[in-house]
């Protein structure tokens, strides 16, 4: 539905700016007058702001923050318990959120409420993930919008911690990574051309290492506009062909040691989360099955979970499809199968998330303790080996020399 960006005087004479959501223009002046104001102005498509409140993408696609998602939905539930009304609870949470994105969001969406929309078509345009929006909208209708919201907030909290949890592990890696790309510079321009000089003044050939890294250290310096254009145009190529060549790589990827299977097991996690989320709410099946798959991140489970729905929709099982697939945890499978058949589907797939919460942050953990210090051994003998093979090219200088 088209926004429509209004100014007007209102009851006291004062002139007032603002928008409002509606079929046609016509219907927009309705709502102003019902609103008791007075239109001087009315235009289609909201209104434009400055250009540093703005907020821009380069794939597009602008989304929120999933940290402005997660403090919404948690300070909204808490109100919501505590027996505030909903447009009492938008007000709050849009004048204590920090994220200038979602407060405007917010602002607007107090603004449809109280012209009487419900909650998901007034958040249907602020970012909200679709999943969560549909479960907003099936719990109006089922008058448990404080029950939905609270399940919101737990499932973001979770995915927060996880992603928090991932983050960490990689941070030392990440650290090794670096300090080692900087003694490689420090060898290549500091350690190179101080070293060169000792072989020619004994007329001694330089070891390959060394005369590498010399030629390295004048290309950098001589050619660097090259190696920035060929930097920026691998970085453009690698923007161009992300789709299809994660389309390539991605099955591939599954049958890696160690982040094979703890890929499979983030996936199946998600898609359980996803699943026990819409579920819960009392969302067809079906549609739990569509949100799931639009949320994984993996082409092969978007796949899977797409079929997954067409068979269901032809009547076949949950259980049954799942099983059929080596993507999903067998005991996952194993535990879906036995809630069907006692006709507990939702509490079944909350206690899968929980036990798979645990299993994939113990997977993380051995899988970090293992990398660690493979990692360091490695990055180790790599630049050991090229101080020690200029050591000894020196050391074999003092001999001759002696």
């Amino acid at each position: 539905m088209p926004r429509f960006a209004y100014s007007a005087y209102d009851s006291s004479g004062s002139l007032t700016t603002g928008e409002v959501q509606a079929a046609n223009d016509l219907a927009a002046l309705d709502q102003l007058s019902a609103k008791g104001l007075s239109p001087i102005s009315l235009t289609e498509g909201g209104q434009a702001l400055p250009w540093w409140q703005r907020e821009f993408s380069l794939s597009g696609n602008i989304r929120l923050k999933p940290q402005a998602q997660v403090s919404f939905f948690q300070t909204l539930a808490s109100l919501l318990e505590a027996g505030f009304s909903l447009p009492k609870a938008l007000r709050f949470c849009a004048d204590t959120m920090r994220d200038r994105a979602m407060q405007r969001h917010l602002e607007q969406a107090l603004e449809d409420i109280q012209d009487g929309r419900p909650l998901a078509q007034a958040l249907s345009d602020s970012g909200i993930t679709p999943r969560f929006l549909i479960m907003i909208e099936t719990g109006e209708a089922a008058n448990k919008l404080t029950d939905i919201v609270a399940r919101i907030a737990e499932t973001l909290e979770a995915e927060a911690k996880r992603k928090k949890e991932l983050q960490a592990a990689l941070l030392y890696p990440a650290i090794l990574i670096t300090m080692s790309f900087m003694v490689m510079i420090l060898l290549v321009f500091y350690l190179a051309p101080t070293l060169t000089p000792v072989f020619a003044t004994n007329a001694a050939e330089p070891p390959a290492i060394l005369q590498g890294m010399i030629k390295l250290r004048g290309a950098l310096i001589t050619q660097w506009s090259l190696f920035l254009s060929a930097g920026l145009a691998l970085v453009v190529l690698a923007k161009i062909s992300a789709a299809p060549l994660k389309k390539v790589l991605s099955p591939l990827v599954l049958h890696l040691p160690l982040i094979g299977p703890f890929i499979r097991q983030s996936e199946t996690l998600n898609a359980c989360r996803t699943l026990a989320l819409m579920v819960n709410s009392a969302s067809p099946l079906p549609q739990a099955l569509a949100m799931a798959s639009q949320s994984a991140s993996h082409p092969s489970y978007r796949q899977l979970l797409t079929s997954t729905e067409q068979a269901v929709v032809a009547g076949q099982s949950l259980s049954s499809t799942l099983a059929q697939s080596p993507l999903i945890d067998p005991m996952a499978a194993a535990m879906i199968e036995v809630a069907e058949e006692s006709d507990r589907l939702g509490p079944m797939l909350d206690k899968l998330v929980r036990e798979m919460t645990e299993r994939s942050s113990r997977t993380l953990d051995q899988a970090i303790k293992l990398v660690t210090p493979v990692l360091t051994l490695v990055i180790g003998l790599s630049v050991g080996g090229v101080i020690l093979s200029t050591i000894s090219a020196i050391l074999t200088l003092n001999d001759v020399a002696f």
